[in-house]
């Protein structure tokens, strides 16, 4: 263990804050409230069913293929 001057007690000699480690950002992250037709919530939520993609991954899908097609993208 190694004693860090910033901390009350031992901290790990390993993990913790490294640069360039955690998971590359994507994209800006905001939060937004969506309102949609129950049809449209249970189609994401059969697709997220398997368990393979989250909400996020599929709305994020959703978003950029509609995008590219009205070619703003």
């Amino acid at each position: 263990m190694i004693m860090d001057s910033k901390s009350i007690g031992p901290q790990a000699s390993r993990g913790g804050s490294r640069l360039g480690a955690g998971r590359k950002a994507i994209g800006t992250t905001r939060k937004i409230s969506l309102t949609l037709p129950n049809e449209c919530w249970a189609e994401i939520d059969r697709r997220c069913a398997g368990g393979d993609y989250s909400v996020s991954e599929i709305l994020r899908a959703i978003l950029e293929d509609s995008l590219k097609e009205a070619d703003l993208l």
